[in-house]
């Protein structure tokens, strides 16, 4: 677009509008900035973010209503010109690989998917089978929810060693480590051995969650059509959280110990390692490095990639609300059967199958809300998730009835779907490509942290006050998590969110659908 062409648009002409006694030009209100330019892309944003910004103050003051009217109407203009200067700048080419490409990103996929199987196992096997821990170890609530606190240590911890680890073993390695970690967990657990042991066997494990989180999420970004591909993949994660609750239930209702679970994910792991070693054969240090050269600070010494991302405010934003997150989901389908049985009255054979349901209508979100949400716009409808999950958590504690409680359950999981991989997809667009394993994997790891924190404080205050308590920890996570988002920028082509916030309080959102790259 030439330079005539970029003052002359009709978006770009908040044009002449005459009243009576008034003509409106948006660049006669806000003389101080120069008509947009396109000397460079940046340039012209900027101009017409000052613009709209100089319109809607000016229009704030304004006398007349009509004047104020008509100053709005410019103000929305200018919105719909950056917009407008955005989508016509030439879009860089996606030199990404598409999963299906090939034989060798199908089969990477794929076990990508299989090993998060596991994953949503693990983390839906504590809660099935924390009764029997309780009465097996003679425990209280409050100790006993250390096992649910041990994963938080193992989660911290790779949220710091998750770039290490990547640029000195390499994608492969690191997906191996991972399921690794997962079996010498379980190759303690199994065998139910003394308590502090057994809490140490739940830090391993939450470090191989914490790093397999990090390593598998990354990957997925790095293909075409990622928005698709996190929800599935987070929908096999759920599918194992599916899975968990039956088989562990089943099990300790046929006469296992409840400890003989973990054989079942111990030869799981076994069959993940290798495949995972085999289909990612070649991603090694070496390729890493080449991909992902380290940035070269003012003083031309490179810069650690995990210390550049934690300097960003929006991989702080994100791992907070993911850590509320997990929190969330992961109070919801640890404590969901123990809440069931001690505060409904339901019986304990019967109420794993009301938390399978919170963790099938998880899966269900995740493949189909996933595909909606990417279509319409993923702040707005991720907005509109965190709503409706406040609704039906209500409904879920407030039921008079089992039944209506298993339905409230299993829609809340269905409005938790989207979320964690939406919100690792926004990171992974707002920050540059050299920072998706230092960002995303801090801050999948660290949210998986909270997967561990809030289901411990919820059995250290369910000691005294209940398993009732659950409900109230996890509407204000969820309260938490909307004010999070609102935060975040816009990474949503429709910009739906930033009308209706510029329509209900006059103000722009942050945005960084801008023809800006950030790289």
């Amino acid at each position: 677009m030439s330079e005539a062409e970029s003052v002359t648009h009709p978006l770009l002409m908040t044009a002449t509008r005459a009243s009576d006694t008034t003509t409106l030009s948006a660049f006669e209100l806000a003389p101080e900035v120069e008509p947009p330019q396109r000397e460079s892309a940046e340039h012209s944003s900027d101009a017409i973010h000052a613009l709209s910004t100089s319109i809607t103050n000016t229009g704030a003051d304004a006398a007349g209503g009509k004047d104020f009217a008509l100053k709005q109407l410019a103000a929305e203009e200018a919105l719909e010109a950056q917009a407008f200067l955005g989508n016509n700048e030439e879009p860089e080419e996606d030199t990404r690989e598409s999963w299906n490409s090939n034989g060798t990103n199908m089969a990477r996929v794929l076990i990508t998917f299989f090993a998060f199987v596991l994953m949503g196992m693990n983390d839906a096997a504590t809660g099935a089978v924390l009764l029997q821990m309780e009465a097996w170890y003679d425990k209280s609530y409050t100790t006993i929810s250390f096992c649910l606190l041990g994963p938080a240590i193992g989660y911290m911890s790779a949220a710091f060693l998750n770039a290490s680890f990547h640029q000195h073993l390499g994608r492969q390695k690191v997906g191996v480590l991972s399921i690794l970690l997962f079996s010498i967990g379980y190759s303690f657990i199994c065998w139910a051995p003394p308590f502090p042991i057994l809490v140490l066997a739940y830090v391993c494990v939450g470090l191989g969650s914490g790093t397999m989180d990090a390593a598998f999420n990354v990957y997925i970004v790095t293909l075409r059509n990622e928005n698709e591909l996190m929800g599935i993949l987070h929908a096999c994660y759920g599918v194992g959280a599916i899975i968990s609750p039956l088989v562990a239930t089943y099990m300790v209702a046929a006469g296992y110990q409840w400890s003989h679970y973990y054989y079942v994910l111990l030869g799981y792991a076994v069959v993940a390692a290798t495949a995972v070693y085999i289909a990612f054969e070649g991603e090694n240090a070496e390729k890493y490095a080449r991909e992902n050269p380290p940035q070269i600070g003012a003083d031309g010494k490179s810069e650690s990639s995990l210390s550049e991302a934690l300097k960003n405010k929006y991989t702080l934003i994100i791992s907070l609300f993911l850590f509320c997150y997990m929190g969330a989901e992961v109070g919801v389908g640890s404590w969901t059967v123990a809440f069931m049985v001690r505060y409904k009255g339901g019986e304990e054979s019967k109420m794993g199958a009301v938390a399978s349901g919170f963790w099938a209508g998880l899966t269900a979100g995740r493949v189909v809300l996933g595909f909606i949400t990417g279509r319409i716009g993923e702040n707005t409808m991720v907005t509109i998730y965190l709503i409706l999950a406040i609704v039906f958590q209500f409904v879920y504690w407030l039921s008079p009835t089992i039944v209506g409680s298993a339905i409230g359950a299993a829609f809340v999981g269905v409005c938790y779907g989207p979320l964690f991989p939406t919100a690792v997809l926004a990171l992974s667009r707002i920050l540059p490509s050299r920072l998706h394993i230092a960002s995303v994997g801090f801050a999948s790891s660290f949210g998986g942290a909270g997967s561990a924190v809030f289901p411990f404080i919820t059995g250290a205050i369910a000691e005294s006050k209940g398993t009732w308590v659950l409900q109230p920890i996890v509407i204000a996570l969820i309260i938490t998590m909307l004010v999070l988002w609102l935060y975040i920028p816009t990474v949503e082509a429709s910009r739906i969110r930033d009308r209706v916030i510029f329509f209900l309080f006059r103000r722009q959102a942050n945005s960084i659908m801008t023809p800006v790259a950030l790289e």
